[in-house]
């Protein structure tokens, strides 16, 4: 199993939520989810559970849009 971790910090999370502004999430769930993430996601947790591979998803903190992102793998 291959495993695409989408690793933006709570601060670019928070950003993204606003500029989406969904009225059905909160700020405490961006930051809830958030802490989620950052205890279960690690890379070495993902290959204890069976990830043979784990690999980080660029975004807008490395100036990466969607499109150059998913450019970066393939899905076949």
């Amino acid at each position: 199993m291959t495993v695409l971790r989408f690793t933006s910090d709570t601060t670019d999370l928070l950003h993204q939520h606003a500029e989406r502004g969904r009225p059905d999430v909160t700020a405490a769930d961006v930051r809830s989810y958030a802490a989620v993430m950052r205890r279960e996601a690690g890379a070495d947790r993902l290959r204890s559970e069976g990830a043979a591979a784990v690999y980080d998803v660029p975004g807008r903190r490395q100036g990466v849009t969607p499109t150059e992102a998913a450019a970066r793998f393939s899905f076949r």
